[in-house]
């Protein structure tokens, strides 16, 4: 069994547009969250509209929620993507610096 990693530009591209793909989709399920977070249909009665309150809290309040939660997995996600991307701009530079420091030097034609 390898203990090594094997980054590519590939292998980071890849990585790169999973994340993304994975960010919109959670983006997608935080607008759905966020338009009918505000739930209804309780009743009138003081336990109705504290159960109301709770569940409104529960999908769409402050820290802990359902949308503060998703927001934080769409920024990890973002910041992931944005990692493998640089991770295979960074492969990609240091392969041609590398390369380049190993050609002979040009004496001009001697």
């Amino acid at each position: 069994m390898s203990k090594h990693v094997r980054v590519t530009p590939e292998s980071a591209a890849a990585c790169a547009r999973s994340c993304e793909t994975y960010s919109n989709e959670l983006r997608s399920l935080h607008e759905f969250v966020t338009n009918r977070g505000n739930l209804s249909g309780f009743g009138t009665l003081p336990s109705g509209i504290a159960l109301n309150a709770k569940y409104t809290e529960l999908t769409s309040g402050a820290s802990g929620s359902l949308t503060s939660t998703l927001q934080a997995h769409i920024d990890i996600a973002a910041k992931l993507a944005d990692t493998f991307r640089r991770i295979g701009e960074q492969y990609v530079e240091t392969d041609d610096a590398a390369a380049a420091s190993l050609r002979p030097a040009d004496t001009g034609g001697r």
